[in-house]
């Protein structure tokens, strides 16, 4: 902890002095900032000026308020989040775009850096929006595509396109997130007498639903897209591999979902959330046994 000098002579009041609102501080080690001539304490930025500093009124009594991103609810990520969206200077699209694509050839590369994220940031959820940024220009574009493809008009994309962003992936992904949320810090979490108990944020849950929805969107909106006139045809091979596309998209989602909380360390038994995998091995073998083509299927539930 370092603690830093007043900015004028104790019994001075010396106007052409002037006390600065932000005083560096050690890595790593909270500031204790003394009130100046205008009522402003030190601060750390850890994020271009968000993070864990804390300013605001003359406090004479000393006590040091430590902010912050804690491990809350919804409620405590969507402020922070609204903020950061529209800051595009700020966001690192380089490092979203490596991310994604490790998430499709090896998705463990990504989740290796997440322990130092948690010393820097002291949050395990990214504080970058870019990710979700670009998975919804992607999702846009290839709502666009799939309206060309099915001779939609211009109300019709439109309609597309709030559908996929904000349906497939903002409403469900939140119902997902939450869900896997709450069965985390009830169930899997590790309580220690040795150390405070830690709980899994939601902002980090809804993270793993964003990098398990990228290979789907690789499989389900590209890819399907692509072979969109083999797999419709009336052919068993043909189901089968329509089929199999929506069973490796959901084995990858469960995969990435299991490795983004195995990721922490405070978390017991996160094989948990492989386990869906088995149900739905279960309904894609009947599917094949029944001749159902599940591609089919959802392509005439979206467009008819």
């Amino acid at each position: 902890m370092t603690i830093l000098p007043l900015s004028s002579t104790p019994g001075r009041n010396t106007p052409t002095q002037q006390s600065s609102s932000y005083f560096p501080s050690q890595e790593g080690g909270p500031t204790i900032g003394i009130p100046g001539q205008n009522g402003a304490f030190g601060r750390r930025k850890s994020d271009g000026g968000h993070g864990f500093g804390f300013g605001g009124s003359n406090n004479s009594s000393g006590r040091v308020h430590r902010g912050g991103i804690n491990g809350g609810g919804v409620s405590n990520f969507v402020p922070l989040f609204l903020r950061r969206l529209f800051r595009f200077p700020h966001m690192d699209f380089q490092f979203a775009l490596w991310q994604m694509v490790y998430l499709c050839i090896s998705p463990r590369i990504v989740y290796r850096n997440i322990h130092y994220h948690k010393q820097t940031k002291n949050q395990w959820a990214r504080d970058d929006p870019a990710f979700m940024v670009i998975l919804s220009g992607f999702l846009g574009c290839s709502a666009v595509a799939w309206g060309l493809v099915y001779g939609h008009g211009m109300i019709g994309i439109l309609r597309m396109i709030l559908y996929m962003v904000f349906v497939d992936f903002v409403v469900i992904g939140v119902i997902v997130a939450t869900v896997c949320w709450a069965i985390a810090n009830r169930f899997l979490a590790r309580a220690s007498v040795y150390s405070t108990d830690q709980s899994v944020e939601w902002q980090y849950a809804f993270d793993i639903h964003c990098n398990a929805f990228m290979p789907v969107i690789v499989l389900l909106y590209i890819i399907q897209m692509v072979f969109m006139k083999i797999l419709l045809k009336d052919a068993w091979v043909c189901t089968l591999l329509g089929n199999t596309l929506y069973m490796t998209a959901i084995v990858y989602y469960c995969y990435i979902t299991f490795l983004g909380y195995n990721a922490l360390p405070f978390l017991r038994h996160p094989e948990m959330f492989l386990y869906p995998i088995t149900i739905f091995a279960i309904v894609y073998i009947i599917a094949l046994i029944l001749g159902i083509n599940i591609s089919s299927k959802v392509l005439f539930l979206y467009f008819g």
